[in-house]
């Protein structure tokens, strides 16, 4: 193993008992005779961490426009799996929401190619069980808000806009049971306001064990991908129901080498972009994204996971 000789390893086989990951490694096999020794080529051991708990839901509640859209991104690691995902806008009624979007509208891409779309949800039994099984509070079967349940491999982004503008939720639930495959990062991106408008993501985590994930409140790093009227100063504050966990205002280049294993980009050098990392255990949360000095501006808010 790494080019090491393994004690006592000299039968046909190697068992490993109880795999753990210091067995990970690279093997060979060498066979000796009486004409000269033969060495196999290099087998690597990979070892995987078991899944304990994973992210099942995110939402997102924003105000946009007329015709603004907000983009919303999932990544499904480790195979495809059905994901429920809503834009409510009408049904928000039920909750006193005053001034919603009458007529949501979304679609699904994958890059830059749609998928599907859907306009009004049209009270379809199957959705309707569905919203059931995820613990999605139901719609009125004659609303016009919208609604998808679509098989998710890698990387999707939903785009939500109404010809109206008002209070929207965008909602992406994980519509199957087990945590592999499972969601390991979800995004949106939006302008954000002060006061009701700033950019709220809520999360929820599922599972026997806590989770290690990074959470970013993007804005002057969009500037280097061409965005325009960026967030020039994000800050991110985490609660737990009312109660706040955290916050962060500028970010710590420490978490750099953090940003690399999880396949987020890096954000420029001295930027004041916000992020976090933190150990939540499973339950919901919230995610707030605001001007730390006020401002307004277009905004990023990602949340990945860093341990599996």
């Amino acid at each position: 193993k790494n080019s090491v000789a393994i004690a006592g390893a000299t039968g046909s086989a190697l068992p490993i008992e109880s795999v753990k990951a210091g067995d990970a490694g690279e093997y060979q096999i060498s066979v000796t005779n009486a004409l000269g020794t033969t060495v196999s080529s290099l087998t690597t051991l990979e070892v995987l961490a078991s899944v304990a708990s994973a992210v099942t839901n995110v939402s997102v509640r924003t105000n946009l426009a007329a015709n603004q859209r907000l983009i919303v991104g999932i990544t499904m690691a480790g195979g495809p799996k059905r994901v429920l995902l809503r834009a409510v806008g009408p049904g928000l009624g039920v909750f006193n929401v005053p001034g919603t979007m009458p007529d949501p509208r979304m679609a699904l891409f994958r890059d830059s190619t749609s998928l599907e779309s859907n306009d009004d949800w049209g009270g379809s039994p199957a959705l309707a069980n569905t919203f059931a099984a995820v613990g999605a509070f139901g719609l009125p079967t004659e609303s016009r808000d919208a609604a998808l349940l679509s098989t998710v491999e890698g990387g999707r982004t939903a785009q939500i806009e109404g010809a109206v503008g008002g209070t929207v939720l965008v909602e992406a639930y994980d519509a199957e049971s087990g945590v592999t495959p499972r969601l390991t990062n979800v995004s949106a991106r939006n302008q954000v306001g002060t006061g009701g408008d700033v950019l709220i993501a809520g999360f929820s985590i599922s599972g026997s064990a806590p989770k290690t994930v990074l959470i970013r409140a993007i804005g002057p790093t969009l500037g280097v991908f061409g965005v325009q009227g960026v967030l020039a100063d994000p800050k991110l504050e985490v609660f737990s129901g009312p109660t706040k966990l955290t916050e962060n205002d500028t970010w710590s280049p420490s978490l750099a080498a953090v940003f690399s294993q999880v396949g987020a980009f890096q954000l420029a050098d001295g930027s004041k972009d916000a992020a976090i990392v933190l150990s939540l255990s499973p339950g919901g949360y919230t995610v707030q994204v605001s001007g730390a000095d006020g401002g307004t501006g277009e905004g990023l808010i990602e949340i990945y996971e860093v341990q599996p």
